[in-house]
């Protein structure tokens, strides 16, 4: 769907909630299977790595990767 927008003059895409919810979604599972864990190095590294998976795959999704 949204490649279709793409192609026809969509030039805006938001994904931000997407991204936060991405974020959050890896923060709740790592707390989830580690409760006594407290180290924030601990579960935010790995909640940055899945929004760097999505920006990814959205980028590639529009069309967008390697053009930088």
């Amino acid at each position: 769907m949204a490649r279709k927008g793409i192609r026809a003059g969509i030039a805006k895409i938001n994904t931000d909630t997407d991204l936060r919810l991405g974020f959050v979604a890896k923060i709740r599972q790592i707390l989830k299977d580690n409760p006594k864990e407290f180290d924030p190095r601990k579960f935010l590294g790995p909640a940055r790595e899945e929004m760097k998976g999505i920006v990814k795959a959205r980028m590639e999704l529009f069309g967008s990767a390697g053009k930088a």
